[in-house]
């Protein structure tokens, strides 16, 4: 659903004037919101001509009663970014158009929101050409006097104070219309979400509860026995469970296991496997002397080879 920059909500009274501010114009016409950045795009809502107008030195005010229900808004200095007025053509019937007057802002995302007025005590173009003519003032002066609250560049201050004295809008029917550019304008925030859009609240976030799991002991006959020893098996009950019986036998069973595990890590090394490395040396070194010097330099000789074994050259084993 499109935004609506510009409307209040509904039965919003938008109260009195602030203090120190000034009426420069009253009077009664339609007021509508258009999306200027949307091709030949709808009113986004529409005020009657007998909507009741107000244009201080500060904002644009604007409301219609209805069936006791109230429509209002107000558009602030800060905002327009142009000033157009559009005059009607000179066709009757379903091919007239009316004199408008277009304050067109720069809104967020890309957007370019409009607030037009036409009808009522607009029904002419020097009517029109007039009230832009005291908006044009107003927005001017409104800027330069707050140009370092707001923002204003100097070099644009100085045009701004242009305007305030001129050149007027000189408009005529079926002309092409004249356009003013409003320097140091603002974006006009996003609004906010509409009273009757649902709101999607994020579920509560709820603690996790602890639970503990449920006993179910595995068989016996479920464990893999090829990898696990059939001294290591248990022959108590499950181990999760601390009041199993045979817990004393378990304990007992493991220090024994731990005992043997390291008596084993002291034992001597196996004898093929020692043969099976001293065999690998051998041939390392005499390949390497026959690449440097030839082999057949050690044809006849031999080689003490007891110290591979880190044993004495007398042992009964080595001579194996």
């Amino acid at each position: 659903m499109f935004h609506q920059h510009f409307l209040s909500a509904p039965g919003t009274d938008l109260g009195p004037l602030d203090s120190g501010e000034r009426v420069l114009w009253r009077g009664r016409c339609a007021v509508a919101e258009y999306a200027f950045d949307e091709a030949s795009s709808l009113p986004r809502w529409t005020l009657p001509e007998e909507a009741e107008v107000l244009v201080t030195d500060r904002r644009v005010r604007y409301a219609h009663a209805k069936d006791a229900t109230l429509s209002s808004g107000e558009l602030f200095w800060l905002w327009p970014q142009h000033l157009r007025v559009q005059p009607g053509n000179r066709e009757i019937g379903r091919n007239a158009t009316v004199t408008q007057i277009q304050l067109v802002c720069n809104g967020p995302e890309g957007s370019f929101p409009a607030l037009v007025f036409a009808g009522g005590d607009l029904a002419t173009v020097g009517d029109a050409d007039r009230l832009a003519n005291v908006l044009r003032q107003a927005i001017a002066r409104f800027r330069v006097e707050n140009a370092t609250e707001i923002g204003v560049a100097p070099a644009h201050a100085r045009m701004l104070s242009r305007l305030v004295i001129g050149p007027e809008f000189s408009n005529y029917q079926g002309g092409e219309g004249q356009t003013v550019t409003l320097l140091g304008s603002v974006p006009v925030p996003a609004p906010e979400p509409a009273y009757d859009e649902p709101v999607h609240e994020e579920p509560a976030y709820q603690e996790p509860v602890y639970q503990e799991p449920a006993y179910d002991p595995a068989p016996v006959s479920a464990m893999p026995t090829s990898a696990v020893p059939t001294s290591a098996m248990p022959t108590s009950g499950p181990r999760g469970y601390g009041d199993r019986p045979g817990i004393a036998a378990d304990a007992v069973r493991a220090e024994q296991a731990l005992r043997a595990e390291q008596d084993s890590r002291f034992a001597e090394p196996d004898l093929a496997s020692r043969a099976s490395s001293l065999a690998a040396r051998v041939a390392s070194l005499l390949s390497g002397a026959a690449e440097e010097e030839g082999f057949h330099r050690y044809q006849g000789q031999t080689t003490n080879l007891g110290a591979y074994l880190n044993r004495q050259s007398d042992d009964p084993q080595a001579r194996r």
